[in-house]
């Protein structure tokens, strides 16, 4: 193995270390457990926020490395600080879910027709598809912001500013993403996992969930934030 590609080995690495950062476990966390999902549906979100950090990261890397940008000080810490108002804002809407009880609802997909416990919020529509899917593409923005801030530029950037080649540095942020993205898929299956064995007591899993998801990303982002602001 050469020297190049224990690099991409490393990025990969790197990039599943990453993924475990309190601020995104904390903002996926808050996208989980709604309603009674399959860990497949769970997996797929994670893969969604990976794509969306991994989109991030190469059209930064590109104006680093392609067009030699440079981030200025200023928008660093707008997306720091942006990190940490999504949390508080993802922490206090998870945290209202815990004040409505759970109900049975029956729905289709497709031609199988099935029940289960979850919660609604009073303003979504039963008979509104969209009240269901509003949220599908939260993990592809959040990822978005994710890639943009924290230590991804530092653990993803700052190697592949050593790289002459732009393919090469291609291959190394992909690297990153890809180890990135399992990693955070395979947490959002292990966490769905969870919830959809928790709708079975009789609904109460997922205002648990809530309360736990909730009260996670609000303090994540309270610390996170104020670090940015007292700095």
């Amino acid at each position: 193995m050469n020297a190049f590609e224990l690099m991409l080995v490393g990025g990969f690495v790197l990039g599943v270390i990453h993924s475990f950062d309190p601020d995104h476990l904390a903002a996926m966390s808050t996208l989980l457990g709604r309603k009674r999902e399959r860990s497949a549906h769970a997996f797929a979100k994670g893969l969604t926020w990976g794509l969306g950090h991994t989109l991030s990261l190469v059209s930064l890397g590109m104006l680093l490395v392609v067009f030699d940008a440079q981030v200025a000080g200023f928008w660093e810490r707008a997306f720091e600080a942006s990190v940490g108002v999504l949390l508080i804002y993802l922490g206090v809407r998870r945290l209202r879910d815990t004040r409505h009880r759970p109900h049975l609802h029956a729905h289709r997909h497709g031609d199988v027709e099935h029940a289960h416990y979850h919660v609604h919020r009073r303003r979504f529509d039963h008979g509104v598809e969209e009240a269901h899917s509003r949220h599908s593409h939260a993990p592809l923005w959040i990822g978005l912001l994710h890639g943009f801030a924290g230590t991804a530029a530092v653990m993803a950037l700052l190697p592949a500013l050593f790289l002459n080649h732009v393919g090469s540095y291609l291959l190394y942020v992909l690297a990153f993403g890809l180890g990135s993205t399992l990693s955070m898929a395979a947490f959002c299956a292990g966490i769905g996992h969870l919830a959809f064995r928790a709708h079975r007591a009789r609904g109460y899993g997922p205002r648990g969930w809530a309360a736990v998801a909730g009260s996670a990303s609000l303090a994540v982002g309270v610390v996170w934030l104020g670090s940015i602001l007292l700095a």
